[in-house]
């Protein structure tokens, strides 16, 4: 199963069980319902010529004590000459108390404020030297990248660890990495974490549920940069962990670790033609 099969899939499943909770409520409610309606479209040129765009319809309506928010998200790239090469629709559904709606005017409306910059994170710049350490070491996780720890600027409550992820020569900033040991506000709704409101907030893009068996939550911002959220059971260190990255730096990195492997190929190359000069030279 691909990417986009997973995301649709999770986000029809949590269309089925949200939806009918949610509609439950503002039918059993005798206050008048309303209801606002937003649409957002986008369009995007890869590197590659091809084209991607986006058509995001939102619905949020209120029965004066339950808010339901329905959202619809359709993703097409289509190549240089106007083939379709991929496509996917994904729904989700949510209903919550009209206490916990959020108090932004853009939130209200059904949609998130104009999109920020994604450029930077936790005081970090992708594509930027990292110069707050030479300490770097492999993670076989990440073969063709370096990590290091460091503190940013303002460090995230409940958060113990951070990482950055630089380019094996040039150490420049491809990902970054905050990490809880503890899950952060358990207790929470999942999809109304304050983690994940404060996240769309910041950079004006919906979080996408991305998986089907566990609290993990993407954000897709522009120029390829892109956001996940898992906000329990991570893995066998950490409960929560917020990872960003820059897909351009992503694939400078690979160009360097291949630089760097095809100079090592060659200085082998030559250390083995100067052993046989060698020893062709004392027979």
């Amino acid at each position: 199963m691909n990417d986009n099969s997973k995301v649709a899939f999770t986000a029809v499943l949590g269309l089925a069980l949200t939806a009918a909770i949610g509609f439950a409520a503002v039918n059993a409610s005798s206050s008048k319902t309303a209801s606002n309606k937003s649409s957002e479209a986008q369009v995007v040129t890869n590197e590659n010529g091809s084209v991607s765009r986006s058509f995001t319809e939102c619905t949020i309506t209120t029965n004066g004590s339950m808010v339901t928010e329905h959202r619809r998200e359709t993703r097409t790239t289509m190549d240089t000459k106007g083939n379709l090469l991929e496509s996917s629709t994904s729904e989700y559904a949510q209903s919550y108390p009209v206490t916990d709606a959020p108090s932004c005017t853009e939130c209200k409306a059904g949609a998130p404020s104009k999109k920020a910059e994604a450029d930077s994170f936790l005081s970090l710049k992708f594509g930027e030297e990292f110069k707050g350490t030479t300490n770097f070491v492999v993670d076989a996780e990440e073969p063709t990248l370096l990590r290091a720890t460091f503190t940013p600027k303002k460090p995230l409550a409940g958060f113990d660890d951070y990482y950055v992820y630089v380019t094996p020569t040039t150490h420049k900033v491809v990902k970054i990495f905050a990490c809880a040991k503890d899950a952060v506000e358990p207790g929470a709704r999942w999809r109304r974490h304050y983690l994940i409101e404060a996240l769309e907030k910041k950079y004006g893009a919906w979080a996408r549920l991305a998986s089907y068996w566990k609290p993990l939550y993407a954000f897709d911002l522009e120029n390829g940069r892109q956001i996940r959220v898992c906000l329990a059971g991570a893995n066998e260190m950490y409960e929560t962990v917020i990872a960003a990255w820059d897909e351009a730096m992503i694939n400078l990195a690979y160009d360097e670790m291949a630089a760097i492997r095809e100079q090592a190929r060659k200085n082998a190359a030559e250390k083995r033609r100067s052993r046989v000069d060698d020893a062709a030279s004392a027979f």
